[in-house]
């Protein structure tokens, strides 16, 4: 990206190669998220005496995601020290964006040029599990070399998804990447996948592909951007991370075909054009699956949780529908929708007994049917209006996040979530699950459906 920070005199050097954001003139001087300098491997620094120095003025460092115990086989990080340079002496801000993991009660403090700035709140992890917190430290600048240090002062490991200097006390919005993506720069992926490659970058999406499929990526790549802001228009909220998608040489292990955390990782055959006949028929890339991908994230954010990822899959078959909507597209879906329905229909025959002769792991289909049948009788505003009651449940669903046990978790989420659909006008969602044998407390990933012994009842 085009720096436009004046305060910091090497900012630039630090974004040459990674995704770019946007970000206030002389308000950030840098930013270590969005820089791509947090090392998702832990491997990539070196640790000596517990500590590790991360020079800003070189594009080659690279940070530790916290500090604690990081990587299995790697000494404890007690201490990072961060070295940059400065134009002026001046006032600014860190703001630090962290969460304590699973176990521990964990704390840091924070130095500036040797003198103690603060501490950090004292976070019990069992208590409030993975849950992000936002910290923020004055400073005072020196002209010249500065060096910041985050020294560990206990419990077992803390991570960090954001560590920002600016000017200004509120925290600026900043779109960074996940801090432990295992590929977050073009380097990194170039030897990921040995051999060169393009990054295309903008505001909320970035894509990394091969250099040889460099013409379809830059076709591709505006789909990925509109889905984003159409997905966006519904939820009404952004991803948690900066959404990074890979498009991996086919048979690169990497390219599993799949996200984590808004991360996509698919392989480069969505990008072999002349061997997509919706391409090749009516020249629109075949996306739908990026999409779905997509959409699994902006539903992590909200914290909804119904039908296994079926409200995922939902919203990228509406998002595709409107941005690559093509007759190839429609075929298959009203194919699928069938496939639901006959599903469902011999479900409800069987006395709300899933079918013996399909995987377990295809039970989902009964819930992507009620859904859709939800839809049909709502209109359009079915799925706007389902995440806006989601807002006004942000507090209970964030709340989960302290409780301990995965399935109690899951199934609170699920059970919030489907007081939100039913608050919908005319769909007495919570009847029409009673009808069809759809337990009102226990999600379906609860039930453990691929488990033997499964008695293949939805409750």
């Amino acid at each position: 990206m085009t720096s436009r920070h004046t305060l910091i005199l090497v900012i630039t050097m630090l974004c040459v190669s990674a995704p770019g954001t946007s970000l206030a003139a002389d308000e950030v001087l840098w930013d270590i998220g969005s820089g791509g300098l947090f090392d998702g491997t832990n491997q990539a620094y070196a640790i000596e005496d517990e500590r590790v120095s991360v020079d800003l003025r070189r594009q080659d460092s690279r940070c530790p995601t916290g500090l604690g115990h990081l990587a299995s086989g790697r000494p404890t990080v007690r201490e990072i020290h961060l070295t940059f340079a400065a134009t002026k002496q001046q006032s600014v801000w860190l703001h630090i964006t962290w969460n304590p993991g699973g176990s521990g009660t964990e704390q840091f403090e924070v130095l500036c040029n040797s003198a103690t700035v603060g501490k950090s709140d004292q976070i019990d992890a069992t208590t409030a599990p993975d849950q992000d917190h936002d910290e923020r430290f004055p400073l005072t600048l020196a002209a010249g070399e500065n060096t910041i240090v985050l020294r560990f002062l206990s419990g077992d490991g803390l991570r960090f998804s954001q560590i920002t200097l600016a000017t200004t006390e509120t925290k600026p919005q900043i779109r960074t990447l996940k801090p432990t993506l295992k590929y977050p720069t073009l380097e990194a992926f170039e030897q990921a996948i040995s051999e060169p490659a393009v990054l295309l970058d903008s505001e909320h999406v970035c894509f990394f592909a091969p250099k040889r499929r460099e013409q379809a990526a830059r076709i591709v790549f505006p789909y990925l951007e509109r889905a984003y802001a159409e997905l966006y228009r519904i939820v009404g909220m952004h991803t948690k991370y900066k959404v990074a998608v890979y498009a991996f040489p086919k048979g690169n292990a990497d390219g599993w075909g799949g996200t984590s955390e808004c991360a996509i990782e698919y392989n480069d055959e969505n990008l072999i054009l002349e061997a997509s006949e919706e391409w090749t028929r009516h020249k629109v890339p075949h996306v739908s699956g990026f999409i779905e991908e997509m959409a699994h994230n902006f539903v992590s954010a909200t914290g909804a949780q119904f039908g296994w990822e079926m409200v995922g899959w939902s919203l990228g078959v509406a998002v595709t529908t409107t941005i690559a909507n093509n007759p190839i597209f429609q075929r298959a879906l009203r194919d699928t929708r069938r496939g639901q329905a006959e599903t469902y229909r011999r479900y409800r025959a069987a006395k709300n007994t899933f079918p013996a002769d399909l995987p377990p792991n295809q039970c989902d289909r009964i819930h992507a049917y009620l859904l859709h049948q939800c839809e049909r009788k709502y209109g359009s505003r079915f799925w706007p209006d389902f995440f806006k009651a989601t807002h006004a449940r942000q507090k209970d669903l964030a709340a989960t996040a302290a409780i301990g046990d995965s399935d109690e978790r899951r199934n609170a989420r699920y059970q919030i979530t489907i007081e939100c659909f039913n608050q919908l006008e005319g769909v007495d969602f919570k009847g029409l699950l009673r009808e069809s044998g759809i337990s009102l407390t226990t999600d379906v990933k609860s039930l453990y459906p691929e488990k033997p012994g499964w008695n293949r009842k939805l409750q």
